[in-house]
């Protein structure tokens, strides 16, 4: 029988080939989205569709549900084979590379027949590109830079897959199980990457408990099985160890499962029975650890500290979020609304300036009348008017100091020259942050998790640089970015630098994202006071006032 895995793969195939064609993008993000609703789906989709019940899930319309009946009983399904024919599915490789989307892969094909990661080795090697028109020895720079991150790929599972994937293995043994299921290892922890996921199952009979979770519909199958553990695949197509643990001794088994390592044996020597973890660190004479804080180097004098660390219910706020106004997937009210709903008092609503042409970019009449939307809301919360506002390579920014002083907030990005040498991007980072209309420095270094390094820069040129201007730097809470990581973050708050913790939300369902950012921030040591959207929402105004911003004024313009 067919995995979602499998289903999921193949739907993720067609979303991005749709890519690769230009045509309606809401149909390619819809065949996306159904691919990640099924990936973690607690049945077989599969089963699913033969009961007809496929139509129940959100997002899964009666379309894809036909699309996946067929694909149960073919392998494919009809659209995706002809697609196929016209632009091989390798071509879907190539946008793993930076600086590389949808209209750059069809002229790769189109203009020097390359169709997969190999050609695009083959192609630079021989140096195709330095001459082409729009291309050049940039470009290939930044190519042989992908090649090399993708060769240095381990196959490791990043924490935004493995943590819903993990919620679903634990959903569905709570269904199963009538004891004590918790999520262990990596994931628990909030690595950035795991190699498997972990959990931990409470069981007075490991026969009889073995027995019914490799009969569970989640699972694929069975790949090691050895006393009080199992390793199971999913039908996500993740891995998980399964641990099972007597009552008495969970605690100690759930710390052993989530570890690291290195946290255990600074810890010495364990009981042998603890019920659960408050016990085991009772009985070391120590307060209970939060698992996101185990990797980290604990500084067993000032474990008190720990109850001041940053924590969800602290935040009143998120300053860089977008609309459909530029390339976001709902309205601002929407927006709003998914805002107050997690008890925020106030939301930044920072759309793409005019140079990022591929989200759909404001200029200042969109601006305008983007201005009279927002002042028209009704939704009950502060909704601040801002801009991600892109950063060009010569570091000038996108609007000039009327328009950007015009604004409520700044939030600066360098999308663009991330491959610039250490001391030109340094430098260009450094002037945006000197940058008097620059309130906040979103995703600093660029980097997208096992898809593109961060830039090359000084950073304790920069931190210093932030610190002396009160710039604000981002922890940006997208689980592909996790920038700044935790311990540029940590460096970041010891040269006193302030921080916002941001989604970068696209859509109301992005907002969760901030569980991600969170974890750096309390990794990294935050408190409420080194984080501006922590701040209610006087304190902030009051900090914006200091930097130079009036209450709304005019923008160029307006009369």
């Amino acid at each position: 029988m067919i995995s979602n895995d499998e289903i999921a793969s193949i739907l993720e195939r067609f979303g991005g080939l749709l890519r690769l064609t230009g045509e309606n993008p809401f149909r390619a993000r819809a065949y996306l989205h159904a691919a990640d609703t099924i990936r973690h789906l607690a049945e077989p989709s599969v089963d699913l569709a033969a009961g007809d019940r496929l139509r129940e899930i959100a997002g899964i319309g009666e379309g894809i549900a036909s699309v996946v009946a067929e694909i149960a009983a073919t392998g494919s399904f009809r659209a995706l084979d002809s697609l196929s024919a016209r632009y091989p599915p390798s071509l879907l490789d190539l946008l793993a590379l930076p600086g590389v989307g949808p209209k750059t892969v069809i002229r790769l094909y189109g203009e020097f027949g390359i169709a997969d990661l190999a050609g695009v080795e083959a192609a630079v090697s021989r140096g195709v590109f330095r001459d082409a028109k729009g291309l050049g020895q940039r470009f290939e720079g930044d190519l042989q830079i992908g090649l090399a991150a993708v060769r240095a790929r381990d196959g490791r599972i990043p924490i935004g897959r493995a943590l819903p994937a993990a919620r679903s293995l634990q959903a569905a043994l709570r269904r199963l199980l009538p004891g004590r299921v918790e999520i262990a290892g990596g994931v628990r922890r909030f690595a950035e990457t795991v190699d498997r996921l972990s959990v931990v199952v409470e069981a007075d009979n490991v026969a009889v408990t073995t027995a019914a979770i490799a009969s569970m519909p989640l699972v694929v199958k069975v790949a090691e099985q050895r006393d009080d553990r199992l390793r199971v695949r999913l039908q996500s197509g993740e891995e998980s160890d399964i641990v099972l643990a007597k009552p008495s001794e969970f605690g100690v088994v759930l710390l052993r499962a989530t570890g690291p390592a290195s946290h255990i044996a600074c810890l010495g020597p364990l009981p042998h029975e603890a019920g659960d973890e408050t016990q085991v660190y009772a009985a070391l004479g120590l307060p209970w650890i939060p698992p996101e804080l185990r990797s980290t180097e604990t500084d067993w004098s000032d474990l008190a500290r720990i109850t001041a660390l940053i924590g969800r219910a602290d935040l009143r706020g998120d300053l860089h979020c977008h609309s459909t106004w530029s390339d976001g997937s709902a309205p601002i009210a929407a927006m709003e609304s998914a805002a107050a709903a997690l008890g925020y008092d106030y939301l930044g609503i920072t759309d793409h300036s005019r140079g990022l042409g591929v989200a759909r970019g404001l200029d200042v009449g969109r601006l305008r009348a983007q201005r009279r939307e927002i002042v028209g809301l009704t939704g009950g919360i502060d909704v601040l008017q801002g801009a991600e506002v892109e950063v060009h390579r010569d570091g000038r920014l996108d609007y000039d100091d009327e328009t950007l002083a015009s604004l409520d907030i700044v939030v600066a990005s360098l999308h663009s020259g991330l491959r610039q040498d250490r001391a030109t991007l340094t430098d260009r980072l450094i002037r945006t942050i000197a940058n008097p209309h620059v309130d906040i420095i979103a995703h600093p270094s660029g980097r997208l998790i096992d898809r593109r390094p961060g830039g090359d820069i000084d950073w304790p040129r920069a931190f210093a640089a932030a610190a002396e201007h009160g710039v604000a730097l981002e922890i940006n809470s997208d689980p592909s970015r996790l920038d700044l990581d935790a311990e540029m973050a940590h460096d970041a708050l010891a040269a006193g630098c302030l921080l916002s913790i941001n989604c970068d939300a696209h859509s109301p369902e992005s907002f969760e994202l901030i569980e991600f950012g969170i974890a750096v921030a309390r990794q990294a040591g935050a408190t409420v006071d080194r984080v501006i959207n922590a701040w209610p929402l006087e304190q902030l105004r009051h900090w914006l006032a200091e930097r130079g911003r009036q209450p709304r004024p005019d923008l160029p313009g307006e009369v």
